[in-house]
């Protein structure tokens, strides 16, 4: 949760940041251990410690779990990296190998949303080669609605180009 506390400082309240909890959710762990389709987890590790971590599957606005399939836009639900590794190549070389996973998966265009004021997530995406493309909503965090945006990867952005 540091990765969140460092982003979203000033952005989310105080108090929720302090009370995030730094162990992951037991769903979570479920769904490592035994992931549904078009799920994927990935870890980046520096020695003995993961330093970041990526999670992807498919657009859940666009289809609920027992309804992903190929051919469907794909999203990314999370992408943190310890704010100690930012900008050494973890988060890129996540998002890359998730890009391709996707691919793999048949899931295109990929999505994410990014809270409004998250200027480090939103420079990581578009530096990636994500648009915002003009889809907004609200995201709840501590009984709060924070505005969120959308970035989609165009189709044509090929995983090869991204060396």
């Amino acid at each position: 949760m540091a990765s969140w506390r460092a982003a979203y400082s000033g952005l989310v309240d105080d108090k929720v940041l302090s009370g995030l909890r730094d162990e992951p959710s037991e769903s979570f762990v479920m769904n490592l251990s035994s992931p549904p389709p078009f799920w994927l987890t990935l870890v980046a590790e520096r020695g003995p410690d993961v330093i970041g971590s990526i999670t992807v599957g498919w657009d859940t606005r666009e289809s609920g779990r027992g309804e992903a399939e190929s051919g469907q836009p794909g999203e990314v639900w999370m992408l943190y990296v310890h704010p100690d590794h930012w900008g050494g190549g973890a988060g890129y070389a996540l998002m890359r190998e998730a890009h391709k996973a996707l691919n793999e998966f048949g899931l295109a265009p990929i999505r994410v949303w990014v809270l409004e004021g998250n200027e480090v997530g939103k420079r990581f995406y578009e530096r990636y080669g994500f648009v915002l493309d003009g889809e907004r909503a609200d995201y709840e965090i501590g009984r709060r609605a924070y505005p969120i945006v959308r970035y989609t990867l165009p189709k044509d952005r090929l995983v090869d180009e991204l060396v």
